[in-house]
Formats: structure tokens, C-alpha cells, sequence
């Protein structure tokens, strides 16, 4: 056991970021994003969820209610809960439903990332008013994102993770990446 345990550990964070990577693209790639019940915070088992599971229902509306005033630090603090994996359904899906965004009509479109990491990137854009960023291949990654940037379109971008503004142009995924592993933006300006 302790020989498997001191293989996992080093596994645990960057498998967590690659399940978020993988939860924002299912909720903003083009298509309609299909969840398990149950599976809106980690799901460790070995084979496919059942949707004939019971689910802690109650467990999940507290949780949801507790992370009203919460910051992505406060957010990321309580991992072991799975909070950023429901964190980024929530977020995401209010983001949809109240701007809009997303629609199934909406154009998609890869954005650039350059530098020495930019093979560890996904990024694009939905529609002009939506542009999704996460990490990829994370356990090679090393931990550091260089010099490594990702090109956004021109105007004021809002993190929907953590409140901050971006502007459009060449942007340090390092500092998009500072505060959040995965990032889901919206355009700010209106345009």
C-alpha cells in the first residue's frame, strides 16, 4: 500500500486539473454537455458512472450554497471536496444562461498560444464573446508556462473564475493560470 500510495501522490493534482480541463471544454466545445448524476464533483470510481447511483443531493446544494462569496483561492483551498469541479458547472452555466453566450449557433474558432509550453494548451473562441483556456498533457508540464501566451481577440476579457479583467492582444498564460488552472472568459466591453 505504501509503495501505491507514494506512486498516486504525485498523480492526484495534476489528474484534478485535467478532470476541470475536461469538464469546461464538455461545457463550452460546440455540442450539448452530458453529465452522469452524481458526477458534479469527483468521481473516482474504476469503471463508467451509473446514472442508477444514489446521489448525495443534499451534500451538493450545500455545497452550491456555500460558494456564493467564495474566491478561487478559497475555492481551490477545499479541492479535496471536489468545490472547483462543481465551481466551474455552476459558473459556467450561469455565465450561459445570462449572456447568452454559447449558443448553439455560435461560431468556434482555435486561438493561438505561442512559446516554449504552447503544447499544453487548448484554447478557443465561441462566437466572439466566449473564449475557453485549459491546460493539457499537465504532469509534463512541469509546473511552469515560460514565456508561453495565448493570443485573445481585442477587448476587455472577464474571467468567470476569478473576477479579474484581461485585455485583448498577447496575454501571459502564466498570469491567466495565476490564480485558477483553467479559464473560462466572456467578453466585457459589449461588443
Amino acid at each position: 500500500m505504501a509503495d501505491l500510495e507514494t506512486f498516486v501522490r504525485p498523480l492526484i493534482e495534476p489528474g484534478r486539473v485535467n478532470s476541470l480541463a475536461q469538464t469546461l471544454i464538455k461545457l463550452t466545445a460546440p455540442g450539448v454537455p452530458d453529465f452522469y448524476q452524481g458526477t458534479e464533483l469527483w468521481d473516482l470510481s474504476l469503471v463508467d458512472p451509473d446514472n442508477r447511483r444514489p446521489v448525495d443531493y443534499a451534500l451538493r446544494r450545500r455545497l452550491l450554497s456555500e460558494l456564493d462569496g467564495m474566491t478561487a483561492e478559497e475555492i481551490w483551498r477545499r479541492i479535496d471536496e471536489g468545490l472547483p469541479k462543481l465551481w466551474i458547472i455552476h459558473q459556467t452555466l450561469k455565465l450561459r444562461r445570462s449572456r447568452k453566450l454559447l449558443e448553439p449557433e455560435s461560431s468556434y474558432r482555435p486561438l493561438v498560444a505561442r512559446g516554449e509550453k504552447s503544447a499544453h494548451v487548448v484554447a478557443f473562441a465561441r462566437g466572439e464573446r466566449a473564449i475557453t483556456v485549459v491546460p493539457r498533457l499537465v504532469l509534463k508540464l512541469g509546473g511552469s508556462w515560460g514565456d508561453s501566451t495565448v493570443e485573445l481577440p481585442p477587448g476587455l476579457w472577464h474571467h468567470a473564475f476569478t473576477e479579474e479583467i484581461f485585455n485583448g492582444g498577447e496575454l501571459r498564460i502564466a498570469n491567466l493560470f495565476k490564480r485558477f488552472p483553467v479559464a473560462l472568459l466572456s467578453r466585457e466591453d459589449g461588443s
